[in-house]
């Protein structure tokens, strides 16, 4: 027997050529692409994502999309907007969800109310993100005293009362929207920072870092070039749900008159503004829209948030679904 009779010539490796009874080799599939697949098969995270998304581009062509209304934020409609005994105007074909006390439309208001929930949820998350990533990423890798000082200086911040500040500091600086954004990063970071250094731990006595070590690369490489990618998937997951935990902040805030300043529409203040005189017992579409707005936004965002835990996590009894 020859050896072309057991070998393919036209392979120059060797190799036998796939048949009926030797299938091809089936391709391998990266840890991110068998993520991306666990991910679309949950509904509802998607749904939510979707969701995010087109809310995302309301907030941005806000402006667009009232002038297409017809009816700004601050606009005051008296004539059409409040009836002949001064009662704000229900629900109708003029103004979908209809107006205030002062005649402007409510649908404008929420959609810019969007705006400023979706720049202070997702700017305090990114900002509190970078710093409890870098935070405890030295914390963790370092150890010993570092570890002792930022672990401490961490759970200070934890345990400080975050009303309590936010009261002082708006009596000294008053309230301002970059105010309640800094203040919820300055409060936020100290939690992601407890994560990553419980992560770092354990990643920093892991082989790749042992073999970095032995190729020369210095602490700072290690960290941010070989351990940081590794902490992405807890940084996304936890990110989700740190902005409805951020927004939901800033309507309290809002609410308590401790947050973004009216005329500025933000739905806090607009909840705010339906409990004066009890105004939402006659004019219940004050209360009911920007709530149902600020309850929808933090349920998508945690439905996001799961869906990436489980999809990241094949241990996950959510991420065996369609299995």
């Amino acid at each position: 027997m020859s050896a072309t009779d057991l070998v393919d010539i036209s392979d120059p490796g060797g190799e036998p050529a796939p048949t009926a009874d030797a299938p091809a080799k089936i391709a391998g599939r990266t840890p991110m692409q068998l993520a991306l697949r666990r991910l679309r098969k949950d509904k509802l995270a998607i749904i939510s994502a979707v969701f995010i998304v087109l809310l995302i581009l309301v907030a941005i062509f806000a402006p667009v999309i009232t002038a297409v209304i017809g009816h700004g934020p601050n606009v005051q409609f008296p004539n059409t907007g409040l009836d002949a005994f001064g009662t704000p105007v229900g629900p109708g074909k003029h103004f979908l969800f209809g107006t205030d006390e002062l005649g402007r439309d409510v649908l404008s208001r929420v959609i810019y109310g969007a705006r400023v929930s979706l720049a202070i949820g997702i700017g305090a998350t990114l900002i509190s993100l970078i710093i409890g990533m870098v935070v405890g990423i030295f914390a963790g890798f370092y150890g010993g005293p570092v570890d002792t000082f930022l672990s401490r200086f961490m759970d200070l911040l934890l345990s400080f009362p975050f009303l309590l500040l936010a009261i002082a500091l708006v009596a000294r600086f008053g309230p301002s929207f970059q105010l309640v954004l800094y203040l919820l990063a300055f409060f936020g970071w100290p939690a992601i920072g407890r994560l990553v250094r419980g992560q770092v731990l354990a990643l920093k006595e892991r082989e790749f870092v042992e073999a970095a070590r032995s190729l020369g690369s210095n602490n700072l490489r290690i960290m941010f070039v070989d351990i940081l990618p590794n902490l992405l998937p807890l940084a996304v997951v936890y990110s989700t749900l740190l902005v409805p935990i951020n927004i939901v902040a800033e309507a309290t805030l809002s609410f308590l008159g401790l947050g973004v300043q009216l005329p500025t529409a933000s739905w806090g203040g607009m909840i705010s503004e339906s409990q004066n005189g009890s105004l939402y017992q006659v004019a219940w579409w004050l209360l009911v829209f920007p709530s149902i707005a600020l309850f929808l936004v933090t349920l998508a965002f945690n439905l996001l948030g799961d869906g990436l835990r489980d999809a990241l996590d094949p241990r996950s009894g959510r991420s065996q679904l369609g299995k």
